[in-house]
């Protein structure tokens, strides 16, 4: 089967990241897989993994998208592939109508990794009228879709792709609890909280450092919020992180504080199946689709959204039961790696190429 995924690969992001990782699994199920996309930090490794990359920028501008979009179509009439795959929604209509026009045989899908709550009764219509195919990064996200409008039948869902790994390595030996965050540094992300839920840790004498592993446009903000609370000396910022076996060898709870309140919300992120890949506690905000991996009690700890006070008794919790951090580790590695597996991951992606080749 041939394959575009049409994305952008700027950045060193979840969907970057997740589209690198379901490329190269379907090149190593013998797919020709095209990469039509921006250059980026990933690029390369993506060349590496077998796929062969078209650089295509959907983010120039109004100009920009139109050029792209007709340099799309022109892809599409040489290529003539079977899928479309398309990795972020903005992207979806040129990719559609091209296809059309192009190469009417294509079906194209939509990778639904999160947006604004506003936008979902947008784009669930308009991708509905345009033929759209949808595969959603979790069952939530899936629902959502079909709640505003998007036929159940075009929609389906599995999890992002993770790297196989063996066995996670040990905890380094430490003195204190290390708590570490993994995200982009937006406003969505609101590591703004973990510092609050932080500062209010140091202060019931929690022995413990924050690691801050991610970069975005409030690092600056959060810098200045970490020294306002007195709490900069605690608190380290790393940066993006690619050495993610360091990390986590690191980082004995990790800490996730989206703001993503009602239909807001990312699914759950790569951040939360890293951690379990790594065998690493987790406490999180109950939003979005993150309880089909961290459920409360079983693999981890789900509060409330904006509940310090709950959210603080989870990880001095954890914090405080060694034994408790391994089980919630293990049973959480055991859930990801059912269902994020290479094997999962292909069966559940060609189930979805399947329903539409059958439309």
């Amino acid at each position: 089967m041939k394959i575009i995924l049409a994305t952008s690969m700027r950045g060193l992001g979840g969907t970057e990241t997740a589209g690198l990782r379901l490329g190269a699994l379907l090149v190593r199920h013998g797919h020709d897989v095209v990469l039509a996309s921006s250059d980026g930090p990933l690029v390369e490794q993506a060349q590496a993994a077998g796929m062969r990359w078209q650089p295509i920028d959907f983010y120039g501008g109004a100009a920009g998208y139109l050029k792209a979009a007709w340099a799309f179509a022109k892809l599409l009439r040489r290529e003539r592939p079977h899928i479309v795959h398309c990795q972020m929604a903005r992207i979806v209509p040129a990719c559609a109508l091209a296809a059309k026009i192009a190469a009417p045989q294509t079906k194209t899908f939509y990778h639904a990794r999160g947006l604004d709550a506003a936008t979902y009764p947008k784009i669930a219509r308009l991708f509905a009228r345009l033929g759209v195919f949808l595969i959603a990064n979790c069952r939530h996200e899936r629902d959502k879709f079909v709640r505003h409008g998007f036929p159940a039948a075009r929609a389906a869902y599995t999890y992002n792709a993770l790297p196989p790994r063996p066995a996670a390595p040990q905890k380094t030996p430490r003195s204190h609890i290390a708590l570490g965050t993994l995200s982009r540094l937006d406003k969505v992300r609101a590591v703004h909280l973990t510092l609050d839920a932080f500062a209010l840790l140091l202060q019931r004498g929690l022995n413990a450092r924050l690691h801050i592993a991610g970069d975005g446009e409030e690092r600056a903000a959060l810098e200045a919020q970490a020294a306002a609370l007195g709490i900069g000396g605690r608190v380290s910022f790393l940066g993006a992180v690619r050495d993610l076996d360091a990390y986590f060898a690191a980082t004995d709870i990790l800490l996730n504080t989206p703001d993503l309140a009602g239909d807001h919300g990312a699914g759950v992120g790569n951040n939360i199946l890293e951690a379990g890949l790594y065998e690493t506690a987790v406490v999180s905000y109950d939003v979005a689709g993150i309880s089909e991996m961290v459920e409360n009690g079983v693999t981890g700890y789900c509060t409330p959204l904006r509940d310090h006070t709950a959210f603080a008794a989870a990880v001095e919790t954890l914090a405080t039961d060694p034994a408790l951090r391994r089980r919630f580790g293990s049973a959480l590695r055991r859930r990801v790696t059912a269902l994020c597996s290479d094997d999962e991951i292909y069966r559940t992606t060609l189930a979805a190429y399947k329903m539409a080749e059958k439309t």
